[in-house]
């Protein structure tokens, strides 16, 4: 093989070239196939909701199929609103899937307005979105409604594993913050501000790291060391805030204003939680597990590699085609016993009445009541596995029983890959509402996955 040198001295300067997007792009065959206008119809509404004073007539106009285009991109690729932007800047079929050729005054809209678009989305509504691509995809024959599988996963929330020593020494953190802002507004003389920070930092490492071999005694003397330090700071920093004008309260920046809000509301609290653990060694029920999360909560799965999972629980419904639909997150723990109406009904909604021919879940599933809700649904093959303490039932003969527990098992590697695509497996949103809608959202990014995967099968 010879070797050509040209170029390597020449220098790169700015000019216009012209780049070719062929129709058989996966997103130039996937823009083709979404239901745009339906997409645009369900998030009217939240936009409707969401614009200044109610006037949604008024002012520049919002150019939606940009910004529906640059919300599916996001998802699509589980990008960052910053990588969004600098994306179809550069890219020449992002830019055509964001409607470059059809639409007049086209711009790359600004991270922050990116931000903004899927913030005035509701929960419910990126729910839907989702569930949305699964129905499209029945409608033009790349997947089948008749077979429905449902399982639950659970999606850990954007927080720190919450020991004691952990959750302690944060509450001492907010008391440090909220006492700097206090020093200013009230005299000393009358509240004593100060928090040892150094003192608790101290406490807590001796928490942290303490011997390989330290008895319960031992582990139990440190961290009663480190509530003392920590209850005498936040009972005089919670006394000194409640003391507090409207108008010093108001005065607060929005970070400390929200540790003082999390000091006063969960501080007293916690102190008491943890002290009866540190006394009986057991956890007192609705004990907090987060104080910026109030929706979180602590499953066992038996996971080797878990023990335990906190954040919310998601339940997913798999239909032919291996496309998947989510249920609605009436609670955090989201019971299987008490989810398998909510599912058939939200199979029904989606895809018309009496249209599951078999459904098939894990024992954690069963009950008398979700076989005879079935059986009046229509089903003719129920595979919802029962528990060995359960007399059997005989409603399906050995070869559709074990067709069905083999069938249901594949829904275990899908939750994989809308874990591993999306940020179902670990949210990295900050607050109840927006990790509520990543969840959602990853299962609408496996659906577009998916649909591309059909699809181009059928291009090639």
């Amino acid at each position: 093989m010879s070797i050509c040198d040209f170029g390597m001295e020449s220098k790169i300067f700015a000019g216009e070239t012209v780049i070719h997007v062929s129709e058989k792009h996966p997103l130039i065959l996937l823009a083709v196939l979404l239901p745009w206008s339906e997409m645009f119809n369900l998030i009217l509404d939240d936009l409707k909701r969401t614009t200044k004073n109610g006037k949604w007539w008024l002012g520049r106009k919002l150019k939606v199929r940009i910004h529906l285009g640059a919300y599916i991109l996001q998802q699509l690729y589980n990008l960052t609103d910053r990588k969004v932007q600098y994306g179809i800047k550069d890219n020449a079929a992002y830019q055509i899937f964001c409607g470059c050729n059809i639409m007049d005054k086209w711009h790359v809209p600004d991270h922050t307005k990116i931000e903004e678009f899927r913030s005035r989305l509701s929960p419910e509504t990126q729910r839907q979105l989702a569930n949305l691509i699964a129905g499209h995809a029945v409608k033009i024959g790349i997947a089948d409604a008749k077979d429905l599988d449902i399982d639950s996963t659970v999606q850990e929330a954007n927080m720190t594993y919450p020991t004691d020593a952990k959750m302690l020494r944060k509450l001492g953190m907010l008391a440090s913050k909220v006492s700097e802002k206090l020093r200013s507004i009230l005299p000393n003389d009358v509240h004593d501000l100060t928090v040892d920070i150094k003192g608790i930092a101290l406490k807590a490492r001796n928490c942290f790291f303490q011997k390989r071999y330290a008895t319960k005694e031992e582990k139990s003397d440190n961290l009663q060391q480190l509530w003392d330090c920590v209850s005498d700071a936040v009972n005089r920093i919670n006394s000194a805030c409640k003391s507090l004008t409207k108008n010093q309260s108001e005065s607060f920046k929005w970070n400390v204003k929200k540790a003082k809000d999390q000091l006063i509301e969960h501080g007293e609290a916690y102190l008491e939680s943890a002290k009866i653990f540190i006394n009986t060694g057991k956890s007192m029920a609705g004990k907090k597990l987060s104080f910026h999360l109030n929706e979180v909560e602590c499953f066992n799965k038996g996971k080797a590699h878990k023990k335990y999972e906190f954040g919310r629980a998601f339940q997913l419904g798999r239909i032919g085609g291996n496309f998947l639909f989510v249920g609605s997150c009436t609670s955090i723990r989201m019971d299987d016993k008490k989810s398998v109406e909510p599912m058939l009904a939200e199979h029904e909604k989606l895809f018309g009445e009496n249209v599951v021919d078999s459904i098939a879940t894990d024992k954690g599933y069963y009950s008398k009541k979700n076989i005879k809700h079935a059986q009046s649904k229509g089903v003719n093959k129920i595979g919802i596995q029962q528990p060995c303490s359960v007399k059997k039932n005989n409603l399906l003969s050995a070869e559709d029983e074990e067709e069905l527990y083999n069938r249901r098992s594949g829904i275990e590697p899908l939750i994989g890959h809308v874990k591993l695509g999306g940020q179902l497996g670990r949210s990295r949103m900050k607050s109840d509402s927006t990790i509520e809608s990543s969840g959602y959202t990853s299962v609408l990014a496996f659906n577009l996955r998916q649909t591309i995967r059909a699809i181009t099968k059928k291009a090639a």
